[in-house]
């Protein structure tokens, strides 16, 4: 049985891409669905559902306050996503080489948590205002992961320091990161979407390039 409720599109045949999207606190499959779609018309999307209640609302993992996850649940349900998206993958015929993650807030953090521990699960991450209060141990084989962060600069939820010092950490790991800041708070803005369509575009790009040097 799988430990997510999710939705697969599989787009239009000729986009070898795939986006994994995890919505934030509260959010829904359906909804980020939406988003995946606009950045990528394309691609093959699977959309999970935070498969955690928190007071009614979705999470993917527990937290023993308003910024302090449960370590150890944290750790746990990264682990089910790892085999999760590696089954989904598989089963769905598509290349991991090509999949990247999508995730807001609560699902940016665990995506965040996945790149740490085990990056090769997917190409690349996109984490939209993820809040990562804590620092991971290093890890030589995030080198090469290509990794989008976007941040509001007045969000006091996911501060644009911390997206920072995320961004410094993951350049000494070896990691591609481009960074985006709006002037904003938490929400999702439309140069959000913009700036997921263009790095998934660069993506693309990059990796085609890669699969035709292979082929020669």
């Amino acid at each position: 049985m799988d430990p997510y409720e999710h939705i697969y599109d599989g787009g239009d045949g000729d986009d070898a891409t795939t986006l994994v999207l995890l919505h934030g606190t509260g959010g829904d499959a359906a909804h980020f669905m939406r988003l995946g779609r606009v950045a990528a018309p394309g691609a093959a999307l699977i959309a999970l559902e935070g498969n955690v209640d928190e007071q009614g609302l979705a999470r993917f993992y527990r937290r023993v306050s308003a910024d302090i996850p449960d370590f150890e649940d944290l750790e746990k349900r990264s682990r089910d996503l790892a085999a999760f998206l590696t089954d989904a993958l598989t089963r769905h015929g598509r290349d991991p080489a090509q999949a990247v993650g999508v995730g807001y807030s609560n699902g940016a953090n665990i995506l965040a948590n996945l790149l740490f521990n085990q990056p090769r699960v997917l190409a690349g991450y996109a984490l939209m205002h993820p809040s990562i209060l804590y620092r991971p141990c290093s890890n030589k084989a995030i080198a090469g992961r290509k990794v989008l962060i976007t941040a509001g600069a007045e969000d006091a939820v996911a501060p644009e320091s911390e997206a920072r010092k995320l961004r410094a950490w993951l350049q000494k790991q070896g990691a591609s990161v481009d960074l985006m800041v709006h002037d904003g708070d938490q929400e999702l803005r439309e140069e959000e979407a913009d700036r997921l369509k263009a790095w998934l575009a660069d993506f693309r790009a990059a990796h085609a390039c890669t699969a035709m040097a292979d082929s020669v």
